[in-house]
């Protein structure tokens, strides 16, 4: 079937998800397909009703107990029938032409791996997202060397995942690919988590996916499995920003920090292991040595001296920069100079 699925993981947001669902049908090209995976909602999510609001291209599949929303995606993405698979979020929606617009630069491209496409908050609390999501996508553009071969379509080489190591913003977590490369990048991503944390087979590794930060793992992977790929910077994702996700907590620096120093911590620990990461040793261990050093700029600031030693000694260990060295003497000896962080 030559068309797009569109997987859809929710759990008990019933009003929001018929949103989600009609900014589909409203789509210019439809999707052959909405897979909505009920992650242990109740009460459960109805198939039928679904089916006579939006017709029969709605399917609903259902995790009796909750699995979380990596592992539904990838549920979802196994029971697709189309050559193109897309995600949306339960409480998002699709801008009218998002399908199209993303599905004919796959078809007029067959190289490319995939299609990134930009985000536009909206609600309440949006202006903080869509203030600074514009500039780190210029951001990622610059140090991946994106290349602008039509107006608003940037093209990335496999430079790309340098700049992923540094930052994700949203508009490289919202993607369409083809169903094989999705599978592609998170078999990897699971074999990654299999030596990490020693487990048993493939299917355990599934439901150890989960924290603020699964989108942005997986765009990594993305980067270290994808050689071409292309961002609309257009907003053809609406991100609802309503004090409901990460995106729209800015307080929850501390468990994103923490969350960013595990992930990249397993990614440079599989790259000894794993051949398509191998290349990308070098650029995965200055990422790592970068996050350490955050983490003690922030510990230092809020006062925990001891924390602050522990991150910038594994900092230096992994990459003995002068900048690294510097704060720490700045750490013991204050007159030696102001403590600034020089990744701010």
């Amino acid at each position: 079937m030559d068309a797009v699925s569109v997987i859809i993981p929710t759990q008990n947001r019933p009003a929001l998800l018929d949103e989600a669902i009609q900014s589909l049908m409203s789509q210019t090209l439809p999707p052959a397909e909405v897979i909505v995976v009920d992650d242990g909602s109740n009460p459960v999510v109805d198939p039928v009703a679904l089916e006579a609001k939006f017709g029969p291209s709605v399917r609903v599949l259902r995790n009796e107990i909750p699995r979380g929303l990596a592992y539904s995606r990838n549920m979802g993405v196994e029971y697709a029938n189309s050559e193109y698979v897309t995600h949306l979020d339960d409480d998002d929606l699709l801008a009218p032409s998002a399908l199209r617009e993303a599905y004919e630069v796959l078809k007029k491209n067959p190289n490319l791996d995939l299609v990134f496409f930009a985000a536009e908050g909206f609600g309440p609390n949006a202006e903080h997202f869509n203030r600074v999501q514009p500039e780190a996508v210029a951001r990622v553009i610059n140090l991946a060397g994106g290349r602008e071969i039509d107006p608003g379509l940037f093209y990335f080489d496999r430079a790309l995942i340098k700049a992923l190591l540094q930052t994700v913003p949203i508009a490289f977590q919202r993607v369409m690919l083809r169903r094989e490369t999705w599978h592609e990048v998170s078999a990897l991503r699971r074999r990654a988590y299999c030596l990490e944390l020693a487990l048993p087979d493939d299917d355990v590794a599934k439901l150890r996916i989960t924290g603020p930060l699964r989108d942005s793992e997986w765009a990594v992977y993305a980067g270290a499995v994808c050689k071409k790929a292309v961002l609309i910077n257009r907003p053809l994702y609406l991100q609802r920003c309503a004090g409901q996700g990460y995106s729209s907590q800015p307080a929850m620096k501390d468990l994103h920090m923490r969350q960013n120093l595990s992930i990249k911590t397993q990614l440079l620990r599989a790259s000894l292991a794993l051949p398509e990461l191998e290349a990308w040793r070098p650029e995965i261990r200055d990422s790592v040595a970068a996050t350490h050093f955050d983490a003690a700029y922030a510990s230092f600031h809020g006062g925990q001296r001891l924390l602050c030693w522990r991150h910038l000694w594994q900092a230096i260990l992994l990459r003995p920069r002068l900048t690294y060295m510097r704060f720490a003497l700045r750490t013991i000896f204050p007159r030696f100079g102001q403590a600034e962080n020089p990744r701010a």
